[in-house]
C-alpha cells in the first residue's frame, strides 16, 4: 500500500507542466508520448491517493500489441509483472476476459495475423492493432455496427473483439444499473492515443463512463477490458519504479495488451 500512495503522489506531482488556465497538469510525462495520470472517481479531481489511473499512449510513438499463451509460445500464463519483464514492456493490461478455460479470449481474437478465436459474439467493439496499409491509424477502437469485422480483420494484423463502452464519438452505450465492478478498460482519444484505465473502486458500467467522459480525456470511444479481481493495469517505467496497485498481482492472465518501444525510435 506504502508503494502504491507513493506511486500515486508521484504522478500527481507534476513537473511544472500547467493547463490553460494555470492549474498544474494531472498528466505525468515518463517519455514522450507516454503519461500517467491519478483520478479521483468521487470527485473528478486529480488526487494523490486517486482510484482511477490513467496510461495514455501515443502509438506513433509506443507499439501496443496483444501477447498471448499461443503466440508466446507457453500454455501457461503469467501476471502483468512477469509479461512486461519477460517481454520488454513498460506497461501491461488486460486485453479482453477470457473463456472458462482459462485461455481463450471470449470474442474474436487475431494476433500478428494468427486467428486465436475464430468466433464471432454479439460485443460490438473492435481494437485494431498492426495496420497492414500505411494510410491507416496504428491503433483504432472500431464500432462493429458501423463497420463490419470482417473489413477490419482484413486490414490489421491484430484484431480483438470486446464488449463496447462508448461509441465514436463520445456515445456512452450502457443504461443505469445496480451491478458494479473495478474496472479496466481501454479508449481512444479524439488525437488517436490509447488510454489504458483502471478503476479500482467499483462503479457501474453507466457511471463510469460519466465519470470518463466528464474528464480532460477528449474520449471518443472505449471498450470493455475486464471487471473484477483480474482486471488490473501494470506500469513498469523506471520514473516511477516498478508495478502499482492492483487487485491481484499474482494473478495469472493468458492474454494481455503491452506497451513496448517501437523499434524505429530510441527510448
Amino acid at each position: 500500500m506504502a508503494a502504491a500512495l507513493a506511486l500515486a503522489g508521484m504522478l500527481v506531482s507534476a513537473s511544472g507542466c500547467r493547463g490553460a488556465k494555470g492549474d498544474p497538469s494531472p498528466w505525468r510525462t515518463l517519455e514522450p508520448g507516454l503519461e500517467m495520470a491519478v483520478w479521483s472517481s468521487r470527485s473528478g479531481q486529480p488526487d494523490a491517493a486517486g482510484d482511477l489511473r490513467i496510461l495514455r499512449v501515443d502509438p506513433q510513438r509506443w507499439r501496443l500489441r496483444v501477447i498471448s499463451t499461443e503466440t508466446a509460445g507457453s500454455r501457461e500464463g503469467l501476471s502483468l509483472e512477469q509479461w512486461c519483464g519477460e517481454f520488454g514492456l513498460v506497461a501491461a493490461i488486460n486485453a479482453g476476459m477470457y473463456q472458462e478455460d482459462g485461455l481463450t479470449h471470449v470474442g474474436y481474437c487475431q494476433v500478428d495475423g494468427c486467428v486465436l478465436n475464430p468466433a464471432v459474439n454479439h460485443y460490438r467493439s473492435a481494437l485494431a492493432l498492426d495496420p497492414l496499409r500505411p494510410q491507416d491509424p496504428p491503433l483504432r477502437i472500431f464500432d462493429l455496427d458501423e463497420t463490419a469485422l470482417d473489413s477490419v480483420a482484413a486490414t490489421y494484423r491484430t484484431v480483438v473483439q470486446n464488449l463496447r463502452l462508448i461509441k465514436r464519438s463520445g456515445e456512452a452505450r450502457w443504461r443505469a444499473g445496480t451491478e458494479t465492478w473495478t474496472e479496466a478498460a481501454l479508449g481512444e482519444d479524439a488525437q488517436g492515443r490509447a488510454l489504458l484505465m483502471h478503476c479500482s473502486r467499483p462503479l457501474s458500467m453507466h457511471d463510469f463512463n460519466t465519470l470518463i467522459l466528464g474528464l480532460p480525456l477528449d474520449v471518443v470511444c472505449a471498450q470493455h477490458l475486464e471487471g473484477n479481481l483480474p482486471a488490473q493495469l501494470w506500469v513498469d517505467h523506471s520514473r516511477l519504479g516498478p508495478g502499482g496497485p492492483t487487485w491481484d498481482p499474482a494473478r495469472i492472465l493468458p492474454v494481455v495488451l503491452g506497451v513496448s518501444p517501437r523499434d524505429s525510435l530510441s527510448r
